[in-house]
């Protein structure tokens, strides 16, 4: 798999024409890294063009916390591939969730409800952007939300009802009562400010003391992720500023979603997919369960390969199928 690398500000997602003027040597088919200007945000985002998109289709697809969508980068490939590269597919970063040129400063903190109207704003552009200059053809959305995202793009429909969003796939999605799932009740003494700062400045202070090859070898062995994970992880999350953002934003997670918002998901709930995984502690069996009952007649499933929260670590290419499969019979793509 290659890894989109080259990085282009852009006020606008390019035309097909245009798009070897930023990359000449751009392969069809092929990811984009861009930094789109969303509003005020210079906003991370990967695009796979599509090569034929009759039915002017787009996957939005809005990443967990941390919200680094070159994690996502197999799972999208896998999706894209097996689309036969023929719809258009954006993910977008967390505002603050990644290191780089779109991210100088040290001080911002994004809450959950700035992230939210952040991807109300994207969408909005990305509406705009993919109606039909010709005759005025409307593109139509699914969202693809993971973990708190799944979240985030509920509230992205809620606000957006009638801006052609057809579907929300919510992966792993932590809709309610997170400070009570098990990683929440174990974890949530980190998001309170101290131990926050202490976890910014020690991520700091490693960067700055210890080589970089001895850094990368800790992190390898502490995360046990595969080398291009790791590669990620070390780039783009384990940046002082970074790390706060992630922590501060985890911290409005289990203050805002409380109470399930059943009224949303009934209104709306020929939209949704919701998927959940038997061992997850984030989005745990019991959701699920709670899910089925609720909503007896929606498509809540329980994932059969017992696949981790993080599934873009390891099984993106098995989740990259499946979604791909819920978009065929949906949309009749290939």
């Amino acid at each position: 798999m290659s890894q989109p690398m080259s990085l282009i500000h852009v006020d606008e997602l390019p035309r097909s024409e245009e798009i070897l003027q930023l990359k000449n040597d751009y392969i069809e088919g092929e990811p984009l890294k861009l930094f789109l200007q969303v509003e005020e945000h210079l906003t991370e985002t990967l695009w796979w063009p599509s090569k034929n998109n009759d039915e002017n289709l787009i996957l939005f697809v809005i990443p967990g916390n941390p919200g680094v969508v070159d994690y996502y980068a197999e799972f999208l490939n896998t999706v894209h591939d097996e689309l036969g590269k023929k719809i258009d597919i954006i993910g977008v970063s967390m505002l603050g969730h990644t290191h780089g040129p779109h991210n100088l400063s040290l001080k911002s903190l994004y809450s959950l409800q700035v992230q939210i109207d952040h991807k109300i704003q994207c969408i909005d552009k990305l509406k705009s952007r993919f109606t039909s200059q010709g005759d005025g053809k409307q593109p139509k959305f699914i969202i693809c939300g993971h973990s708190i995202g799944a979240y985030i793009g509920s509230q992205v429909l809620k606000a957006r009802p009638n801006h052609g969003i057809e579907m929300v796939y919510a992966l792993y999605p932590t809709l309610q009562h997170i400070v009570k799932t098990p990683n929440g009740v174990l974890m949530n003494f980190l998001f309170n400010e101290r131990p926050r700062s202490l976890a910014a400045s020690f991520v700091s202070n490693l960067r700055h003391f210890i080589p970089p090859a001895f850094f990368k070898f800790i992190v390898s062995n502490l995360t046990w992720q595969k080398e291009s994970m790791v590669n990620i992880t070390i780039s783009a999350l384990l940046h002082g500023h970074v790390v706060e953002n992630s922590l501060y934003m985890a911290g409005n997670e289990m203050e805002t979603v409380c109470e399930l918002d059943e009224e949303l998901y009934r209104e709306h709930l020929d939209k949704f997919i919701f998927y959940f995984s038997k061992y997850d502690k984030w989005a745990p069996l019991e959701h699920y369960e709670d899910m089925k009952r609720r909503f007896p007649e929606g498509k809540v499933l329980l994932c059969e390969d017992d696949t981790p929260h993080a599934f873009v670590l390891d099984h993106g290419e098995v989740i990259g199928k499946k979604v791909a499969g819920w978009i065929v019979n949906k949309n009749n793509i290939i």
